[in-house]
């Protein structure tokens, strides 16, 4: 895999410090923005991205969601879900359902800041959050909702060789679908664009996500 990462962003990567506060200066000075294709009203949700230091480098965890679930299943995706009448807000669900799913307690997780708002072709318009929590963690593994846990080096979701986009259609919506590479996982969907947007906004990396359009 070619190395197309800048210097000062790989040094970044292996300085845990200098990293959240990195992304916290960034997501500060950044009006959150919501992506929607569609006026359809949409189920409110929110997910996290679980970050965490291991052998001298950032990491994301992402989940395998089990093929039993009623949406994106069999998919890899962020911790988090549907909006409950008892979450006072975005963050507090997106801090449950990471603890539901995964086991990552709320008091363990520190809060860096909030990414863009996006509607999913599930009509569910999602609302990320970046957090950060110790590691090694004894996770709790929802067995009905998450089939495995998979952690994926920040460093190797930058490079450019491991990222494409690729057109998708459904219900006669042509999607630029972005697809993200790791050993025998493919992340894409709704979770390659928040992904997508996380990067670009944190990192000044350039990978737009393009209006879906309507076949006609």
């Amino acid at each position: 895999m070619k190395n197309t990462v800048k210097p000062e962003t790989e040094r970044l990567c292996h300085d845990a410090s200098a990293l959240k506060e990195h992304i916290r200066t960034k997501l500060a000075a950044h009006t959150p923005q919501t992506h929607r294709f569609s006026d359809q009203k949409s189920t409110p949700a929110a997910v996290l991205f679980p970050l965490f230091f291991k052998d001298g480098q950032a990491y994301l965890l992402f989940t395998k969601r089990t093929e039993t679930l009623e949406h994106h299943k069999g998919q890899i995706a962020l911790p988090g879900g549907k909006w409950d009448k008892t979450d006072a807000h975005m963050l507090e669900t997106a801090l449950r359902e990471t603890r539901e799913e995964v086991g990552i307690a709320e008091k363990d997780i520190e809060i860096l800041g909030q990414t863009d708002q996006f509607q999913s072709n599930t009509y569910f318009l999602i609302t990320p959050f970046v957090g950060a929590f110790p590691y090694p963690y004894e996770f709790c593994v929802s067995e009905g909702e998450i089939e495995r846990l998979i952690e994926v080096p920040l460093l190797h979701l930058l490079q450019d060789d491991i990222f494409e986009v690729k057109p998708f259609k459904k219900n006669g919506i042509i999607w630029q679908v972005h697809y993200y590479y790791y050993k025998q996982d493919t992340i894409w969907g709704v979770t390659g664009f928040l992904l997508s947007r996380f990067l670009s906004l944190i990192f000044d990396l350039d990978r737009p996500l393009n209006k879906p359009q309507v076949q006609k």
